[in-house]
């Protein structure tokens, strides 16, 4: 049995979303099917309920294979992020490397290995949202960073644009570096998920699912200090980072389909 990259990721929330009608599961489906990870060689999907696993089908050797591996699965959550965005919806994933076979038998899937059983332990132990990873794995991202959580994984930040605005500009963008660069449609969806990861970590009505929110915004807040302590103090005026630009063009690019109402009330 070969040792795999595996991406194991777990859709928070999957039965209120049955609870909503097959028109919720549907769209979910849709934006799962859209991803670029299905249309990238090196990988394979298996989709099932509320799981997704992606894995490399060959490389990881060579310290290059290993960067290039990790770097792409980190993207795919991140596209699966912004493909979200605005739904309401959110993941827990867990990136590992270890012993995974998936095979077919008589058109059955067939899946298995040390990896997804080591993936599904701790997807259901750490209390946050978001993408995070072994610790062993750390040295060979080169791209996207991350901060130690507990004592085996580390939270990895795949908000390119935030990291963009906190480091080059301190939170403040000047207006023709936003639009002209198209650095806006990478920051609105990132700005939406921290405005509801805020939101839930405010309003949610399950503690337990509040406390995974708090969490996730305090790795953000320590990562992005000046960004997010403008749009906390401007309740998430995205204006405030910078006056007069197209934000609401952008944003109403996204649904803003549910009720806070029911939505505080999913559990997970």
């Amino acid at each position: 049995m070969n040792d795999r990259y595996l991406l194991y990721i777990d859709i928070l929330g999957f039965s209120a979303l049955i609870d909503e009608g097959a028109t919720k599961i549907d769209d979910l489906y849709e934006a799962i099917a859209s991803l670029h990870v299905h249309r990238h060689p090196a990988f394979r999907v298996i989709i099932f309920s509320d799981t997704i696993l992606v894995y490399n089908c060959t490389g990881g050797e060579a310290r290059e294979d290993r960067s290039y591996l990790i770097m792409f699965l980190c993207e795919f959550a991140q596209d699966l992020q912004k493909r979200l965005t605005g739904r309401g919806i959110f993941f827990r994933a867990i990136l590992v490397r270890g012993q995974f076979r998936h095979y077919e038998l008589n058109a059955i899937p067939c899946f298995f290995g040390t990896a997804l059983v080591r993936a599904y332990r701790a997807e259901k132990s750490i209390p946050a949202i978001g993408l995070f990873m072994e610790r062993p794995l750390v040295s060979d991202s080169d791209i996207f960073k991350s901060v130690p959580f507990d004592d085996e994984h580390n939270f990895v930040f795949i908000t390119q644009g935030l990291n963009t605005v906190e480091d080059l500009w301190g939170g403040i963008i000047d207006r023709f570096e936003l639009e002209e660069t198209d650095l806006i449609y990478m920051l609105v969806p990132e700005l939406l998920f921290l405005r509801d990861v805020s939101r839930f970590a405010a309003f949610h009505s399950e503690e337990k699912v509040r406390l995974k929110h708090v969490n996730t915004l305090n790795l953000l807040r320590a990562r992005y200090p000046r960004t997010i302590g403008l749009l906390e103090a401007n309740a998430f005026d995205f204006d405030t980072l910078c006056p007069g630009a197209k934000w609401a063009e952008v944003v109403g690019r996204y649904p803003e389909p549910y009720s806070w109402a029911v939505k505080t009330r999913v559990s997970y």
